[in-house]
C-alpha cells in the first residue's frame, strides 16, 4: 500500500522495463484507461496526484514509451483513430454525425448521414476506420443510443461518455483555423471546406478536439487536413464479417507473441517491412476498394513484383527494411522532441530513395507503379534536396559511424575552437596512461586502462586484483571501487579531466543551440516527409502482397475483376489460405461458381466438421483479398464487383451484451435482409440452431426463401435442415451442394470435397463415435434413429397429390409454425370477453390459417370433420 489514510492506494512495485510492458498491455491490448500518479508531497505527507493519463484513443502522453522502444507491433496497434458519434434530427428523420481523428496521420474525417434502424452505415464506417475509442454523449438514454453503443462494443472499441457541453462547437471554426494546413494562396479559414457545414459531424469533431486537447500542442497547429468520409469508396464490412473471415490477428501477435502458422488474414499478408506499411495493411483490410480501376492498378503492381523475384527481394529486404517510422519522426519534429539522430534517420532514408526508384525503373515497369510510386518519390526527393544539404553541412558523419550524433566541429568557429581544445586534452590524458603504468608496474591497455564516461570523464581503471597496488601509491586517488574494478586518477589527470569536462559542457551548450536551429529547419519539411511515408507505405503493402503470394508452394493468381453488372463469380480450386497453412493439413480445394439468373443461392448440406463453414469462408476471403488488391488462393479466379460481404457464421452466445444465441443471429439476419443488395455476398452458416427445431427450421426456410427470391445476392446457405433443399425444385437460381464423407465400418472419413446435389445420409452417430461418446449413449441414439426412420410413414395419409418427401416435410414444418401462432393468439385473448366475441376472434384466426392453403393443415381439418352417414 502507498499513501496515508484515507487516500491509501493498493500498489505493486515494478521496474522500468516491466512498467513499459504493462502500459502497452493496458492501453493497446486490454484497452483500459491509465492514470499515472506522482507523489507531490514532502516527507511523510504523501500527496499523490495524476501526472499523466491516457486511453486507447489518446496516447499522446505515453508516446515515448509506446514508440521509442523499437517495437514495430506496438506501432501497428497504436495507429488507431478516435471517433465521436452524435445523434440528431433533420425534420422527422434521424441523422448520425460522425468524426474520426487520426493523430498519427493528422487527418480529420467526417460524415453525416441518415441511417436505418440497425445503423448499418454507422457499423460499416466503424469497421472501415477501426477506431480504438469512441466518444458518446453521456445523457442520451434511448433505444437508438443502446443500438449505437452495442455496435461500438461489438467492434471492440472502448466507449468514453462525455457531457453534452463537451461537444459544443461554438469555437470550432477558430480551432480548425489553427489546426488545418491550408494550401498556398488559399484563404486560411475553415469555412472554405464544405465539411464544416455538417452540423452534427462538426459537434463530434469539437468533442474530439477538446478530449485530445489538440490545441495545447504546438506540433498540431497547421498540420491537419479535413475530408469527407465517402462510404461508397469501400466495400461494406460489418463486425460479424470481420470475425467470420478471421481478418484481425490475435492480441498476442501484435505484441510479438508466438508466431506460428497464420491464423488470420492479417498475419498471412503481413510481410511488410516498415511501421507505416504495417499500419496501412491494417487499414486496407477494413477498406476493400469499390473503384474497379484502382483495384486493377494495385493488381498491376502486385503482378509486377510476383513476376520479378529479384526486384521483389531487393525492394523488400534491402530498401524497405531501411525505412524508419517516418510518420512518428514527423510527430517528434513537430513536438520539438526530435534529436539529431532523428534528423539523420530521415536524411539516410531519403538518401536511399533514388536507388530504390532506379531498381524499379525498367522496361516492364507498369504505368500504375510509375504514377503511384516512382513519380511521387522523385518529386518528394527533389523537394528534400535542401534538407539533405543542411544535414551534410551540419552533422558529423564520422561520429555517426560510431553511433554518435554531433554537429560538425567545423560548422562554427566557436565549435572549432572548443573541439581543438578537447582533442588536445584527450591527447594529453592518453599520454598519462603510459606514465601511470610505469609508476605502478602494470601493462598499459591490459592490466591498467584509460576509460571515459559521460558523467565522470576520463579515469584509470584496474581490476580488484591490482587494487592494493593503487592504494599503496600516494600519487593516485581512488574515487570509485566496484566489482568491475577500481577507478582512480593522479593529480595531472584530475586537472586535465576537469578542464576537459568544462570544455565539453561548453561544446554541448553551443551544439544544443545549433541542434535547435537544425530541428526548426527540419520542421519545414514535415509535409514532404509525410508524403514520402505515405508512398513508402503503399509500396510496402503491395510488395508484401506479392511476397505472401510467392512465399508458398500453393498457387496464388491475379483475379479477373469485372463490373458489378457482369453478375458472375468463378473460383477454380479455391482454398482457405489460413487452413491450408496449418501443419499436417492436406487441403482439398473446391470450385465455386455463381452466375446471375442461373446460380445465385447455394444450399450446402453435409456432416458437421465436413468443411461447410470453411467452404463459404473461403469464398468471402477470396472476394476480400481481390478487392484490396491482393492475389487470391485459387488456380483461376474471375468475379464481378461486390458491394458488401455479410456473414452469419458461428453460434456464440453474447452474454455480456445480454443476447442469447438465437437473439444474436436474428439481429444479424435482420440487418442482412435490410441491407443486402443483389451485388452483395452473403455467408450463412447453420442458421436456427439457437431455438427449437421447429422454430429454427421454419425461420431458416423463410429467410432462405426470401433471400433467394427477393434479395438475389450471391449466397452460401450452409444448413443441417435438409428440408430446405426443396427450394431448389421451386426456385431456378437455387442450387444444392454437399460436402462429402465416406463411412468405413463404424468410422466416418471426411473428404472435404464439395459436390452438387443433396447430402444423402446423416453422419451424426458416426461423429459421436469418433469423439468417444459413451457406448450406451450411442446405442440409445441408434435405437431412436431407427424408430424415427420406421415412423416416417405417419404423414402419408394426410396428403393428396404427388408431393415428394421433402415437400411433405416442408408443409409439416410450415403447419407447425402456423398452428403455434394460432394457439399463441388464442392464449392471448382476454378470457373476460363474452363467449360469442371470443368465438368470433377464434374463427377469424382460424380463417387466417386456412387462407394459407397449407396441404397438411387442410388435411388435418378435413380429417377432424365428423363423417355423415
Amino acid at each position: 500500500m502507498i499513501g496515508a489514510e484515507p487516500n491509501k492506494l493498493e500498489s505493486v512495485l515494478v521496474n522500468k522495463a516491466n512498467f513499459e510492458n504493462l502500459i502497452k498491455d493496458l492501453l493497446l491490448v486490454r484497452r483500459y484507461r491509465v492514470e499515472v500518479y506522482e507523489d507531490k508531497g514532502t516527507g511523510r505527507n504523501r500527496n499523490w496526484v495524476v501526472e499523466y493519463k491516457g486511453s486507447p484513443g489518446n496516447l499522446s502522453q505515453f508516446e515515448e514509451i509506446l514508440f521509442d522502444s523499437g517495437d514495430i507491433e506496438a506501432d501497428v496497434i497504436a495507429s488507431g483513430a478516435i471517433m465521436a458519434v452524435i445523434m440528431g434530427m433533420e425534420g422527422k428523420s434521424k441523422v448520425v454525425g460522425l468524426s474520426c481523428i487520426d493523430t498519427m496521420s493528422s487527418v480529420i474525417r467526417v460524415a453525416q448521414f441518415m441511417d436505418d434502424e440497425a445503423f448499418s452505415n454507422l457499423e460499416a464506417l466503424t469497421v472501415s476506420n477501426s477506431p480504438k475509442e469512441c466518444l458518446l454523449i453521456q445523457s442520451e438514454n434511448s433505444q437508438d443510443f443502446e443500438t449505437i453503443k452495442g455496435i461500438i462494443e461489438r467492434n471492440n472499441v472502448m466507449i468514453t461518455l462525455k457531457k453534452k457541453k463537451d461537444f459544443d462547437k461554438e469555437s470550432l471554426i477558430q480551432d480548425l483555423d489553427k489546426l488545418l494546413k491550408f494550401k498556398k494562396g488559399e484563404m486560411e479559414s475553415a469555412h472554405i471546406y464544405p465539411e464544416t457545414n455538417l452540423e452534427h459531424a462538426m459537434s463530434a469533431t469539437a468533442g474530439i478536439i477538446k478530449y485530445l486537447d489538440l490545441l495545447s500542442d504546438e506540433g498540431n497547429l497547421g498540420q491537419y487536413k479535413i475530408e469527407d468520409l465517402k462510404q461508397y469508396h469501400f466495400l461494406k464490412l460489418d463486425s460479424a464479417a470481420i470475425r467470420a473471415l478471421n481478418i484481425d490477428p490475435p492480441p498476442e501477435y501484435r505484441l510479438g507473441g508466438n508466431r506460428g502458422a497464420a491464423t488470420s488474414i492479417h498475419e498471412l499478408l503481413d510481410k511488410c517491412k516498415t511501421p507505416q506499411g504495417h499500419r496501412l495493411l491494417s487499414l486496407w483490410l477494413k477498406q476493400p476498394l469499390q473503384d474497379l480501376a484502382h483495384i486493377k492498378e494495385r493488381h498491376d503492381i502486385v503482378e509486377y513484383f510476383v513476376n520479378n523475384s529479384s526486384v521483389r527481394s531487393e525492394v523488400s529486404n534491402e530498401y524497405l527494411r531501411q525505412i524508419p517510422d517516418l510518420e512518428q519522426l514527423v510527430k517528434k519534429l513537430l513536438r520539438k522532441k526530435a534529436r539529431l539522430r532523428d534528423v539523420y534517420k530521415i536524411y539516410d532514408c531519403v538518401n536511399r530513395l533514388p536507388q530504390l526508384v532506379e531498381s524499379l525503373s525498367d522496361d516492364s515497369t507498369p504505368a500504375a507503379l510509375k504514377s503511384m510510386i516512382l513519380e511521387p518519390l522523385k518529386e518528394n526527393v527533389a523537394d528534400m534536396e535542401k534538407y539533405q544539404q543542411m544535414v551534410e553541412e551540419t552533422i558529423d558523419f564520422d561520429a555517426v559511424e560510431t553511433g554518435e550524433y554531433f554537429i560538425k566541429p567545423s560548422y562554427s568557429s566557436d565549435l572549432t575552437e572548443l573541439n581543438e581544445s578537447i582533442e588536445k586534452l584527450k591527447k594529453k590524458m592518453k599520454s598519462q596512461l603510459s606514465k601511470a603504468a610505469e609508476d605502478l608496474g602494470l601493462e598499459a591497455e591490459k592490466s591498467i586502462k584509460l576509460e571515459c564516461t559521460s558523467q565522470q570523464g576520463y579515469f584509470f581503471r584496474v581490476t580488484m586484483k591490482e587494487e592494493k597496488i593503487v592504494s599503496r601509491s600516494k600519487s593516485y586517488t581512488v574515487f570509485d571501487s566496484i566489482k568491475s574494478g577500481v577507478k582512480f586518477r593522479n593529480g595531472t589527470l584530475e586537472a586535465l579531466n576537469q578542464e576537459y569536462l568544462e570544455d565539453r559542457e561548453k561544446y554541448e551548450a553551443e551544439q544544443k543551440i545549433i541542434v535547435t536551429e537544425v530541428i526548426n529547419l527540419a520542421i519545414g519539411y514535415c509535409s514532404t516527409i509525410k508524403n514520402i511515408a505515405a508512398v513508402a507505405a503503399v509500396l510496402d503493402v503491395l510488395c508484401a502482397f506479392a511476397v505472401a503470394a510467392t512465399n508458398t508452394q500453393k498457387t496464388y493468381v491475379r483475379p479477373k475483376m469485372l463490373p458489378s453488372d457482369a453478375g458472375e463469380m468463378k473460383f477454380i480450386q479455391a482454398r482457405h489460405p489460413c487452413v491450408e497453412g496449418q501443419e499436417d493439413v492436406h487441403y482439398i480445394a473446391n470450385d465455386i461458381e455463381f452466375k446471375r439468373g442461373e446460380s445465385e443461392f447455394h444450399i450446402i448440406t453435409g456432416p458437421n466438421m465436413g468443411g461447410k463453414s470453411t467452404h463459404l469462408k473461403t469464398a468471402g476471403i477470396v472476394v476480400l483479398l481481390a478487392h484490396i488488391g491482393s492475389f487470391v488462393p485459387c488456380d483461376e479466379a474471375s468475379m464481378s464487383m461486390v458491394d458488401c460481404i455479410f456473414a452469419r457464421v458461428g453460434a456464440e452466445d453474447s452474454p455480456f451484451k445480454g443476447l442469447s444465441t438465437f437473439m444474436a443471429e436474428m439481429i444479424e439476419m435482420a440487418y442482412i435482409m435490410r441491407t443486402a443488395t443483389s451485388n452483395s455476398l452473403i455467408l450463412i452458416d447453420e442458421l436456427g440452431r439457437g431455438t427449437s427445431t421447429y422454430d429454427g427450421r421454419g425461420l431458416a426456410w423463410a429467410i432462405a426463401e426470401d433471400l433467394a427470391k427477393n434479395v438475389r445476392a450471391f449466397t452460401f446457405f450452409a444448413t443441417h435442415f435438409h428440408e430446405i433443399t426443396i427450394l431448389a425444385e421451386n426456385i431456378p437460381t437455387v442450387k444444392n451442394y454437399h460436402v462429402t464423407a465416406l463411412v468405413k465400418g463404424e468410422d466416418v472419413v471426411f473428404l472435404y470435397a464439395v459436390k452438387e446435389g443433396v447430402s444423402d445420409q446423416s453422419f451424426g452417430i458416426n461423429v459421436a463415435r469418433m469423439v468417444n461418446l459413451p457406448p450406451e449413449v450411442i446405442e440409445y441414439a441408434e435405437k431412436k434413429l431407427t424408430d424415427l426412420e420406421e415412423n416416417q410413414h405417419i404423414y402419408e395419409g394426410y396428403f393428396e397429390g404427388p408431393y415428394s418427401a421433402a415437400e411433405k416435410r416442408k408443409f409439416v414444418v410450415e403447419a407447425d409454425a402456423l398452428i403455434e401462432e394460432f394457439t399463441g393468439k388464442c392464449k392471448a385473448l382476454d378470457p373476460s370477453l363474452p363467449e360469442d366475441e371470443l368465438m368470433k376472434k377464434i374463427n377469424e384466426y382460424k380463417e387466417e390459417i386456412v387462407g394459407q392453403k397449407n396441404p397438411y393443415i387442410e388435411a388435418l381439418l378435413k380429417k377432424s370433420k365428423p363423417s355423415i352417414s
